[in-house]
């Protein structure tokens, strides 16, 4: 997995202060955020499922986590297009995974902004 700040830096302006402090946001929101996915796919409320995905798209953009924001896209989709299947679950547990590898990571780019 790999994450890219570049984009991050960029709309900081380069402020580390700044970047830390996002960086921070999205390791505290994250594991919550996923739980809400994973309920939603498991409840089959395909509305509020694609209205969390939605709102998680934008951040993993900021923080470089381009392969997890495919993966979002693609829950998205399936969420907005009102049909419950097995890949939704499939999908939701992916970004699970996905987000228990990135944390980590995340908090070590976080210690070589410091």
């Amino acid at each position: 997995m790999n994450i890219d700040l570049s984009y991050l830096e960029d709309i900081t302006g380069g402020d580390k202060e700044m970047m830390i402090e996002m960086l921070d946001l999205f390791i505290e929101d994250i594991p919550e955020q996923i739980s809400l996915i994973k309920t939603h796919a498991s409840e089959k409320n395909l509305s509020k499922l694609g209205s969390e995905t939605h709102k998680l798209k934008p951040t993993l953009q900021y923080v470089g986590l381009f392969e997890m924001f495919e993966i979002i896209k693609e829950l998205e989709e399936s969420a907005k297009s009102g049909v419950y299947s097995e890949e939704i679950n499939s999908l939701a547990n992916k970004v699970s995974e996905y987000s228990k590898e990135a944390i980590p990571l995340l908090h070590n780019k976080r210690k070589e902004l410091s």
